[in-house]
């Protein structure tokens, strides 16, 4: 067959062969451009290493599981528990005889390399890993913990609290310090400063059930007895609340004084005082809260340039009684209380001339301060006011409506219920009573205090009984200083003094 086109059919076959050399340029073509490309894509250098910044290991999102290494694990350096546990050494051989029976549980903070024990367990950290140096036994390193997800400073802090508690193995200065670091983290987290009604309810929620009374109780303390706190293991919420009310007294009694302001009166009288009590307790392990009382007496009488005797007797109620030219008290003495109020004291009548003995006046100072303490505690004060027509010399206004539609704490209530009870229905000593203007008036003025309302059923029993409720404790205290005052002047008609006493 020749090259030319031969017809078949009627149409024109084409010889491939003729046509070949048209296409070679174009796949020659083809083929150095990928040999071009390829060439290009071999002098790019390394891309950078972008994750250098990373954690080795990402956490999980979940509770599990983990296996650590003892030196992976570090104590949580917040914790409020600041004094050594006296049974480290127990502790100690126990986990040498047994291993660790309770894993613990951990967290990790967002970019830290090492993890902290989340709810407890420092004391159980520091002993293995004492005995990991020890021993070096392989079941002193290698642990496996409960890894739970960070959520946040205050979460973890919480734990330590509720875990310390639990236990039992707090000091209160510790529980206080604790309580008022949680306050500042939470509002940290927050972008600004709560309430005292607030701050309960963010610590409810993070599982820490303190009321605002509680609240206050240690803002107190850690704002001014940093002194006693530090130093003085032995200090108690009792003596916190013993001390308390003693200091605003002289406080309200040195501003009548002097123009000391209360920082002031707190740097060049109460200061001194506590850092002597601190210096004792370190030399001696003996601490009195009555012996501090004393001691601010005596330097606050040394500032204001009186006799310390003279001074006692002016914080006496009883002292300030005034009296007219012919020996009887002339009229009503006043204290101002804490919110303000003020408060009447037990006195004669100005044409009776009934005395008021020394212990019963003193009695009746105590049962009023208690009754201060009581309901500051429960943030009750604005409602505590003066009324000489009652048996104590005050009554309790009506509770306010909480805003929004809140309901009122029950411990609030409850406490309300009980000064509001004692205000009214306390019954005077005979000698004195006589002489109280609620005797001139009708029996329907102690009708108006709204006694019959109190319901004493099994919650409100609950929480009186309630040993860790301090609000609750204030209120025995209360009853037990009432029943003291009541027998310090006791005539038969009082309860318990006659001879149907058995049948009261």
């Amino acid at each position: 067959m020749s090259d030319e086109a031969q017809p078949l059919g009627g149409a024109v076959v084409i010889d491939q062969a003729a046509t070949a050399p048209a296409q070679v340029p174009a796949r020659s073509t083809l083929i150095e451009q990928r040999r071009r490309l390829v060439a290009e894509s071999l002098q790019v250098g390394n891309l950078g290493n972008n994750a250098r910044n990373l954690p080795a290991q990402g956490d999980p999102t979940h509770d599990c599981q983990i296996e650590l290494s003892v030196e992976d694990i570090h104590p949580y350096e917040h914790n409020p528990r600041r004094a050594n546990n006296a049974k480290f050494n127990e502790i100690k051989e126990s986990i040498r005889a047994s291993g660790l029976r309770n894993p613990f549980t951990v967290t990790r903070r967002p970019g830290e390399s090492h993890f902290v024990v989340e709810a407890g367990g420092n004391t159980r950290l520091l002993a293995i890993r004492q005995l990991w140096a020890e021993t070096r036994e392989p079941r002193f390193h290698k642990l496996g913990v409960l890894f739970r997800p960070w959520r946040s400073e205050s979460h973890v802090l919480t734990a330590h609290l509720i875990e310390n508690e639990q236990r039992g193995d707090m000091t209160f200065w510790d529980k206080a310090s604790g309580v008022v670091d949680l306050k500042a983290r939470i509002e940290a987290e927050k972008g600004s400063t709560l309430s005292l009604r607030q701050l309960e309810e963010e610590m409810k929620a993070l599982g820490l059930s303190i009321n605002t009374a509680t609240l206050a109780h240690y803002l107190f303390a850690t704002e001014r007895l940093g002194t006693l706190g530090e130093a003085v293991a032995d200090l108690s919420g009792l003596d916190v609340k013993t001390l308390q009310p003693r200091l605003n007294s002289m406080k309200r009694y040195a501003q009548t004084r002097t123009s000391l302001a209360e920082d002031q009166l707190y740097a060049m009288v109460f200061e001194p005082a506590f850092r002597h009590t601190a210096d004792e307790y370190r030399r001696t392990s003996s601490f009195s809260i009555a012996a501090v009382c004393r001691a601010c007496e005596e330097e606050l009488a040394d500032v204001l340039g009186e006799p310390v005797a003279e001074l006692r007797m002016a914080l006496e109620p009883a002292a300030r009684l005034p009296v007219s030219p012919g020996g009887s008290t002339a009229g009503p003495a006043v204290s101002t209380a804490n919110t303000g109020a003020a408060i009447p004291r037990l006195r004669a009548q100005a044409d009776g001339a009934i005395p008021v003995t020394t212990e019963g006046a003193a009695s009746h100072s105590r049962v009023i301060e208690q009754v201060r303490l009581c309901a500051g505690f429960v943030g009750i004060s604005d409602c505590l006011r003066s009324d000489e027509a009652a048996p104590l010399g005050y009554c309790m206004d009506a509770l306010p409506i909480p805003p929004h539609g809140d309901s009122l704490h029950p411990s609030r209530q409850w406490a309300w219920q009980l000064l509001t009870l004692v205000s009214a229905a306390a019954p005077l000593p005979e000698s004195v009573a006589a002489g109280h203007p609620c005797a001139a008036d009708s029996p329907s003025r102690m009708s108006d205090h709204p006694t019959d309302a109190f319901q004493f059923d099994s919650a409100f029993f609950g929480w009186l009984v309630d040993a860790n409720d301090q609000t609750a404790s204030a209120c025995w205290d209360l009853l037990g200083l009432v029943r003291e005052f009541c027998s310090s002047a006791s005539t038969p008609g009082l309860p318990g003094s006659g001879p149907d006493a058995e049948d009261t």
